[in-house]
């Protein structure tokens, strides 16, 4: 507004006055009167006063075209600069603009995490690369770096689940992972736990009064403690469905220098979850490593949909006993 509001005063004093003559019309012809001070001064001293000094008569059409020239030199600079200010400022809006909705336009977002990698004795791998991330039920998948770091792009708007694996180490997950499509996703660090150099080679189940007696060996004896995890179900213990369980217990420890560990669960405790006298129950037990509640999730995480808690530090294979229940 400010440059169009220029161009038009411009234009006004350009614009030349006319003299009108004395039937009040306008003349043909305009009068300039020199009054400058050394003409004054010489017209004096000729003629004896600056009044008497000569008007000077020249047709309107040339004093026009003389005035514009002037006119058009002496604001011809203004008009250059502030054209190419406007064209500029024009060129600015339109680069802001693409600039904000330039979001509405990105084909997905960037996702970017870290890993670590815990050995069994609790220390922590200098060098991190080669951990597998993905995102399951699509075709996103990476490498991570020496750092552990690792970044997926142009990942469509949706909630995903993202898997973590690497050999010799525990598979674990991070489920309902969202993003916009637009911008970027910082993903919580995850820590995967080197699996334990042992396996459940056996187990037996026996039911002794109102208990149930579970017994896991192992075919080597323990340098240190060892914990085991049992499952408890009426189906047969799926190792690639361990969220569908209907209970677990963590408290088995084979201790160090010995092969073999025992516990006991209450009858009650299966016929709270439902378990009838006459059902045929699977017992199964896994080594495990590194089972506790972490702020970044790395070690156990709860099933979306079953709301079963899921423990990623299992070694597979495990062993698996049946009963029935009296």
């Amino acid at each position: 507004m400010f440059f169009l509001w220029y161009i038009l005063r411009l234009t006004q004093h350009s614009l030349l006055s006319k003299k009108r003559d004395g039937t009040g019309k306008h003349g043909d012809e305009i009068k300039i009167h020199w009054i400058k001070q050394e003409i004054e001064t010489n017209r004096t001293q000729r003629y004896g006063s600056a009044e008497d000094s000569t008007m000077i008569v020249f047709p309107s059409s040339q004093v026009r075209n003389w005035l514009d020239l002037a006119m058009n030199k002496q604001h011809f600079h203004h008009i250059i600069s502030f054209t190419i200010l406007g064209m500029l400022l024009f060129i600015v809006a339109g680069c802001m603009e693409s600039r904000v909705n330039s979001t509405e336009d990105l084909p997905g977002s960037q996702f970017r995490g870290s890993v670590r990698l815990q050995a069994e004795d609790n220390s922590f791998e200098i060098n991190k690369n080669l951990v597998l991330v993905r995102l399951e039920g699509t075709g996103f998948e990476t490498l991570t770096d020496t750092a552990g770091k690792w970044t997926l792009n142009l990942v469509p708007q949706g909630t995903y689940t993202i898997s973590y694996s690497k050999p010799g180490y525990s598979t674990a997950k991070r489920f309902s992972v969202r993003c916009d499509g637009k911008f970027p996703v910082i993903v919580k660090p995850m820590t995967l736990a080197q699996l334990p150099s042992y396996s459940v080679d056996a187990i037996e189940t026996t039911v002794l009064n109102d208990s149930l007696i579970i017994t896991c060996k192992t075919a080597t004896l323990a340098l240190q403690d060892r914990r085991v995890i049992v499952y408890v179900d009426t189906v047969m213990i799926d190792s690639n469905k361990l969220n569908t369980y209907l209970f677990t217990n963590l408290d088995m420890v084979i201790k160090a220098g010995t092969n073999a560990a025992q516990i006991r669960i209450p009858l009650s405790d299966l016929a709270a979850k439902g378990i009838q006298s006459g059902s045929t129950v699977f017992v199964s037990g896994f080594g495990i490593v590194r089972f506790e509640a972490t702020a970044d999730e790395s070690f156990l995480a709860i099933d979306p949909i079953t709301k079963k808690t899921i423990f990623w530090n299992i070694r597979f294979p495990g062993a698996t006993s049946e009963f029935t229940v009296p």
